[in-house]
């Protein structure tokens, strides 16, 4: 045991009620490298969640982390860091990185993430040793068996989705009695290529699904620990057999919790609709925008007739739904912003959410932000850069959308 490697993995995630302690991103890795043959002999792996608020300023700083995690584990007996990059905590990581190692770390920075691609990584965090692009399960625990590196690593892995354990099966994530609300996938990527949206699997575009006995145990679990509420991260939850055996055996066990799912208006068949309408059911529509010449830059083409034939379906099933759209996308303006809620609002839907537009590292939307004169600023005090002008807008255009959004979340919360 003297020679095992001592990690740990860190991730920065926003607090919420009822959450459990380890998020499931966190959960799939640590469940994956307890998987690894060499788990417990060669390396360990430990976790810290470091807490983060919507309001930058009331964050911890970067000292209070290092000293975080300086008591958890001494800095200079850890062989490894692993951090999680997204876009609300990039501007933490080599500060972080720096400070550590001023306080005497001396293995390996280990980088993965949404913000972590091939092309901009080492550009982007100057100070990591090993940078992970892609999904981690396979890539994280060779990452924790490497010696100290003397030139920086990048490692890309494929990952077999279908036997990889369940980290609420195998208690990586502990469930509780009654516990108010989890997060659940039961496949990961997306067959869309939405050129401002970083879910899909940036290499091959595939949808990975977990086996579907897998699925139903969770299920079984789900239903025995009376779980609240489940909100399943698939991008698009899929009319197919896969997902109507899904919903089926959620129907046979009698599961009470609600179901939160991502979906798409164009796949919402009658069949999909008639199992959904017998569970306790939330659907999330991703419209974006309703107006061609915006949906077609940003590569999320919406059949509308079949839009307004699903909108019809859903309200006569009186299954409760809310849709997203943005604002700040090429091509739009506080005319044609109206346009999509107009559209929404003809069809008697006024659960309607709007977010401003932002650049995710690695999209094909931030690759061309330059072609569309975009120019990023920040909106508010989460440190967040979003598009706050283009060609087809200026600043002054985007107040006023952004007054309009502000509008629609009040319609909302008072619906």
């Amino acid at each position: 045991m003297d020679n095992t490697k001592l990690s740990l993995l860190i991730t920065f995630d926003f607090t919420q009620r009822g959450k459990t302690g380890i998020n499931l991103a966190a959960g799939n890795l640590i469940s994956a490298c307890k998987q690894h043959p060499l788990y417990g002999t060669h390396f360990v792996v430990d976790y810290l969640s470091i807490k983060l608020n919507e309001k930058k300023p009331n964050n911890p700083s970067i000292e209070e982390i290092v000293d975080k995690i300086d008591s958890i584990h001494p800095l200079k007996t850890l062989h490894s860091l692993a951090l999680g990059c997204y876009v609300w905590n990039t501007d933490m990581i080599e500060p972080l990185i720096q400070q550590c190692r001023s306080r005497g770390f001396k293995g390996n920075i280990i980088l993965g993430g949404y913000q972590i691609h091939e092309s901009t990584c080492r550009e982007l965090y100057l100070n990591g040793d090993i940078y992970l692009p892609g999904y981690g399960e396979a890539s994280l625990p060779e990452a924790f068996l490497q010696d100290v590196v003397l030139q920086k690593l990048t490692i890309v892995k494929d990952v077999d989705f279908g036997s990889l354990q369940s980290p609420y099966l195998d208690q990586t994530i502990e469930l509780t009695e009654g516990q108010q609300m989890i997060h659940w996938e039961t496949q990961r990527g997306c067959p869309y290529s939405c050129s401002f949206c970083a879910h899909r699997d940036v290499a091959t575009n595939n949808v990975h699904s977990f086996d579907l006995e897998r699925v139903k145990r969770e299920l079984d679990l789900f239903k025995a620990k009376n779980v609240k509420k489940i909100n399943v991260l698939d991008p698009i939850f899929e009319s197919s057999r896969r997902s109507y055996e899904i919903l089926k055996y959620a129907i046979q066990i009698d599961l009470k919790a609600e179901l939160v799912f991502q979906a798409r208006f164009e796949k919402c068949t009658s069949k999909l609709l008639n199992l959904l309408s017998q569970l306790n059911t939330h659907l999330e529509f991703g419209l974006q925008t309703a107006i061609p010449d915006e949906y077609e830059i940003i590569k999320r083409k919406n059949n509308l007739p079949k839009v307004e034939r699903a909108i019809e379906m859903i309200q006569q099933r009186n299954i409760s739904f809310e849709v997203s759209l943005i604002y700040g996308l090429p091509m739009q303006t506080p005319d044609s912003f109206a346009e999509s809620i107009s559209f929404l609002h003809q069809k008697g839907v006024y659960s309607i959410t709007a977010f401003p537009l932002m650049l995710l590292e690695g999209t094909h939307l931030s690759a061309d932000k330059d072609r569309y004169s975009i120019k990023e600023g920040l909106i508010d005090n989460s440190g967040i850069p979003h598009v706050v002008e283009c060609q087809s807008f200026t600043q002054t255009d985007w107040q006023v959308m952004n007054k309009m959004a502000n509008q629609l979340k009040t319609t909302k919360e008072a619906a």
